[in-house]
């Protein structure tokens, strides 16, 4: 009997949905990010509210289901303030003002056809990538280097949300841009 080879199928397209942030004084973390974090390379710094999933669905069905929660969302004024070391191999950037208004939005985010794609693992805390390195001592370096040169509150309000495409080479196109209310 002949052996049947089976083909592996293509990877699903992946999506994420987040907000770029426009702070006055943007610049000093972008750069902060281009030194310590290895995803500035390919995107801008960003807060996640759909973390990248692999779906069949398409970017027309997520992007609606986006744009009907969007919709009735108003726009969110937001601080971000104070720096923290996450898993040990991260500097985040902490959302103070704003942070239960973008955890609602998130958990609504996070429902119908997006419900399946939920990390019920990870508690969700708005925050804004600023490092990642598996070592603790480059991670505890970071940390305190960003406390003196992005000291200060960062305030801006959400007024859309990007749907993404995530390519396996971790490069991002922004698909579309979906206002809020």
């Amino acid at each position: 009997m002949p052996v049947r080879l089976r083909r592996s199928r293509p990877a699903l397209p992946r999506f994420a949905v987040a907000w770029f942030p426009d702070f006055p004084g943007i610049e000093r973390i972008e750069a902060f990010r281009r030194r310590h974090d290895p995803a500035a390379a390919f995107i801008p710094a960003h807060l996640s509210l759909v973390f990248p999933f692999g779906t069949s669905l398409t970017a027309l069905q997520i992007g609606t289901h986006v744009r009907r929660v969007a919709g009735r969302w108003p726009p969110i004024p937001v601080t971000f303030r104070r720096a923290r070391i996450h898993a040990n191999e991260f500097v985040f950037l902490m959302a103070a003002r704003g942070a239960a208004a973008i955890t609602a939005l998130h958990d609504k985010l996070y429902t119908r056809s997006l419900l399946p794609h939920l990390r019920r693992d990870l508690a969700y805390e708005p925050h804004i990538t600023l490092a990642r390195n598996p070592s603790l001592d480059a991670v505890e370096a970071a940390l305190a280097e960003a406390e003196e040169t992005l000291a200060g509150e960062h305030a801006d309000v959400i007024r859309s949300l990007s749907l993404l495409a995530v390519a396996r080479d971790g490069k991002i196109e922004i698909l579309r841009e979906i206002p809020l209310f």
